[in-house]
């Protein structure tokens, strides 16, 4: 097997983690879900204030998930923004979603916590699949 990374379209990946970001920020802001993750977590609106910080490390991952889904991507030959949000929902499916139960199994994490993170995740991660697959 052979990934080459100059075949991804670094641009696209860029897209990719700003799209995710931003659904990110409405998501757990209280618009959305965000009273509800945070009663989840057993957490206030006071602790989350300054959370600048923690927005900034969320781009480390965000930018993992959409440069693995452009290796995937490439190497499967995706270029249709249909193939890449199924591609993004196979990853989500196979990867992202078990590991958010095992939490709950394992960390004794609330359901309502890990359902309220795999909505957040079943958007992101096909958004950021057709962005890669639409201009990848």
């Amino acid at each position: 097997m052979s990934i080459s990374l100059e075949a991804i379209n670094w641009l696209a990946v860029l897209g990719a983690i700003i799209a995710n970001m931003a659904v990110g920020a409405i998501w757990y802001s209280p618009l959305a879900a965000g009273k509800a993750w945070l009663e989840s977590t057993g957490r206030s609106q006071e602790e989350m204030e300054g959370g600048g910080g923690a927005m900034a490390l969320a781009i480390v991952p965000a930018a993992l998930n959409a440069t693995i889904i452009a290796i995937l991507a490439s190497g499967l030959g995706v270029a249709t923004a249909g193939g890449g949000a199924l591609l993004g929902l196979l990853v989500w499916l196979g990867f992202v979603m078990p590991t958010n139960w095992i939490e709950v199994i394992f960390d004794r994490k609330s359901y309502r916590t890990a359902l309220i993170n795999n909505g957040n995740f079943i958007i992101t991660m096909p958004l950021m699949g057709a962005i890669i697959g639409m201009w990848g």
